[in-house]
C-alpha cells in the first residue's frame, strides 16, 4: 500500500509539473504574439537580468557629432532641468520617478497648444488648481507613452511631482507654471555602438561651468531606441 501511494504521489506531481510548464509556454507564445521579433522581449518579459548590456563589446566608434549622437543628445536634454546634475538609473521605474517633471515639461513645452487654453471644470481641495486655473492639461496615456517610448517598461505609476500634478479625476497632469526652457548643452566624448546598445559618454555644459562626465547606455528597439541605464562617471 505505501509502494503504490508513493507512485501515486509521484504521477501527481509529475502532472501538476506538465501543467506548469504548458501554462508557461502558453505564455510565452502569447506574450511573443504581442513583442513580435524583438530579440530583447523574452528577457524583459520575464524580468530576468539585462545587466550585461552596459558591457558589451564595442563593434563600432561613432563620431560625437554626428545624426546618432544628436539624436541621443536631443534624449538626454529632455531630461535636464537646467542643473548640472543628472540623476542616475539601472531601471525603468527609476528613470520615470526622477525624470516624471522634466518629461512632462517637454511634452509641454513641444506641444503647448495642444495640451492648454481648455479650463477643466472638476473640483479640487487645493487652492492652486482650482477649476479657474486649471488651463494645462497632459494626458495620462499621453505620458504612459512618452514614458514607454523613452524608458521602455510597460507600466507607469502615476503621482505628483515636484512641479506637476498628477489630478486623478481629470486623468492628467497639470502645472500652475509654464514650460521652463532647458539652457544646457550635451557635449559628447565618446559615443559606442555594440550589437544591442549605444553607449554614450557625455558632460553638461551651461556656458560658465561643465558637469562631472556620465554614460548613457541606449538600448536598441524597433528602429529606434530607449534610455536604459545612466551612470555618473567618478573622476
Amino acid at each position: 500500500m505505501r509502494t503504490r501511494y508513493r507512485g501515486k504521489r509521484r504521477r501527481m506531481k509529475f502532472k501538476r509539473g506538465t501543467l506548469v510548464m504548458l501554462l508557461l509556454l502558453t505564455t510565452v507564445f502569447l506574450v511573443s504574439c504581442m513583442a513580435g521579433s524583438d530579440p530583447l522581449w523574452i528577457r524583459e518579459v520575464f524580468g530576468l537580468d539585462v545587466a550585461h548590456y552596459n558591457s558589451e563589446s564595442t563593434v563600432a566608434e561613432l563620431p560625437s557629432n554626428g545624426e546618432q549622437a544628436e539624436a541621443l543628445c536631443d534624449m538626454v536634454t529632455s531630461l535636464c532641468d537646467n542643473s548640472l546634475h543628472l540623476t542616475p538609473f539601472r531601471t525603468a521605474s527609476q528613470a520615470v520617478n526622477a525624470y516624471r517633471d522634466a518629461l512632462l515639461n517637454d511634452m509641454l513645452r513641444n506641444n503647448y497648444m495642444r495640451y492648454t487654453g481648455s479650463v477643466q471644470t472638476l473640483s479640487s481641495t487645493d487652492a492652486v488648481y482650482s477649476p479657474a486655473v486649471i488651463s494645462t492639461l497632459i494626458p495620462a496615456a499621453d505620458f504612459e507613452e512618452t514614458a514607454h517610448r523613452y524608458f521602455g517598461g510597460t507600466s507607469v505609476r502615476h503621482k505628483n511631482g515636484t512641479v506637476f500634478r498628477y489630478l486623478d479625476g481629470a486623468n492628467g497632469y497639470t502645472a500652475p507654471l509654464q514650460a521652463w526652457e532647458v539652457c544646457v548643452s550635451v557635449n559628447v566624448s565618446a559615443l559606442a555602438e555594440t550589437e544591442n546598445t549605444y553607449r554614450m559618454t557625455f558632460t553638461l555644459c551651461d556656458g560658465d561651468a561643465q558637469s562631472t562626465p556620465y554614460t548613457a547606455v541606449f538600448l536598441k528597439r524597433d528602429g529606434g531606441c530607449c534610455l536604459y541605464s545612466l551612470q555618473e562617471i567618478e573622476i
